[in-house]
C-alpha cells in the first residue's frame, strides 16, 4: 500500500476515502481486516498470495506440515512450505 496519511488528504478527498473504508468494513470485514494490518505494519502485500498458496498446498495435501517464511536483511527470498505425514507410530517394534 502507498505509504500515506489520511490526516494530510484534502477534506473531500479524506472523507472519500473514509466512507471507501467504512463501505469495504461492511462488504468484506476480512479484507478491511487484511488492508488495515497491511496499512499499520508496511508488509508489503504482495507476500500475501504466496503464504496463502502454500498454506492451501499443505492442507491439500498431507493435511500436516508447515510454511516457513525465509527474510534475509528485510528481503523475503523464500515461501516455503513443508508436508508432512502424520504416523503416530513407536520407532521400534517388538
Amino acid at each position: 500500500m502507498e505509504d500515506w496519511n489520511i490526516n494530510s488528504l484534502p477534506s473531500v478527498q479524506q472523507a472519500n476515502l473514509e466512507q471507501y473504508w467504512d463501505v469495504v468494513r461492511q462488504l468484506d470485514p476480512e479484507l478491511y481486516l487484511i488492508k488495515i494490518a497491511l496499512q499499520e505494519t508496511g508488509v508489503n502485500p504482495m507476500i500475501i498470495p504466496r503464504v496463502i498458496r502454500s498454506l492451501a498446498n499443505l492442507c491439500f495435501s498431507g493435511g500436516y506440515g508447515k510454511v516457513q517464511l525465509f527474510v534475509e536483511r528485510g528481503i523475503v527470498t523464500q515461501c516455503k512450505g513443508e508436508d508432512s505425514d502424520l504416523l503416530n507410530m513407536p520407532a521400534r517394534v517388538e
